[in-house]
């Protein structure tokens, strides 16, 4: 009998040091997203200040092509458009219209994020964008397709309306050559899509403070750890 408290207090403390153990793990991977997301942020504000790249049918390595400001000149797909869904701007449901844009002399395209536009009130119904011809110019920050999403179960896109684009999926389901990024439309092309892609502040700096909070709640189980066993 004399040995269950020395057993409680044994396990309390094992309980206190995993609590710590987990606090500081916490900590650590918000330090990572801090220093990846930061990275990242930096990259994209440095692309936008270079000179601009123009997309062609030959350029098709992603490490060279990706994060940076680039123009493009072609003819719009309009039969290609699609919509991607579930896309929250300033609190309120839409779709961003991705257009094919066939680049001048060759039959390779680009995929181009037109922008945000509110989706319709009937989920039936698609949102009307402007289509307009001939040879175009395009303006933009390039960016990768979406490589990692959480799905409970693959989904095949099918119609229009597309839950993620994945340079795969689209190969396959357009017949499409495209280079491999997505041309992030800048610029206004008076077409009532909106293009606000800029991040205002570095996200670095909202995880620098969920690590600070998750080092205190370290110190706080710690220090309680320390009291509870000079006070068993």
């Amino acid at each position: 009998m004399s040995t269950l408290p020395l057993k409680r207090g044994t396990l309390r403390v094992l309980l206190i040091l995993l609590l710590v153990f987990i606090c500081l793990g916490m900590a650590r991977l918000q330090l990572w997203r801090a220093e990846t997301r930061g990275d990242r942020f930096e990259k994209e504000h440095a692309a936008r200040s270079a000179t601009p790249i123009e997309l062609s049918a030959q350029l098709r390595d992603p490490a060279a092509l990706i994060d940076r400001t680039a123009t493009a000149r072609g003819l719009w797909l309009h039969q290609g458009t699609l919509y991607l869904d579930n896309k929250i701007y300033r609190s309120r449901a839409g779709f961003h219209v991705l257009t094919p844009l066939r680049l001048a002399g060759s039959e390779a395209v680009v995929l181009v994020n037109r922008g945000w536009i509110v989706a319709p009130r009937l989920r039936s119904d698609l949102p009307t964008v402007p289509a307009p011809g001939g040879e175009v110019s395009v303006s933009g920050l390039t960016t990768k397709f979406e490589t990692q999403t959480f799905e409970l179960k693959k989904t095949t896109p099918q119609g229009s309306i597309w839950q993620h684009v994945r340079e795969t999926d689209y190969r396959q389901n357009t017949g499409l050559d495209p280079l491999p990024v997505i041309l992030l439309q800048t610029g206004d092309a008076d077409d009532g899509l909106i293009r606000d892609w800029e991040t205002a502040t570095n996200p670095a700096s909202k995880h620098y403070g969920y690590a600070a909070m998750w080092l205190m709640f370290a110190l706080m189980a710690a220090g309680y750890g320390i009291f509870a066993w000079r006070n068993r």
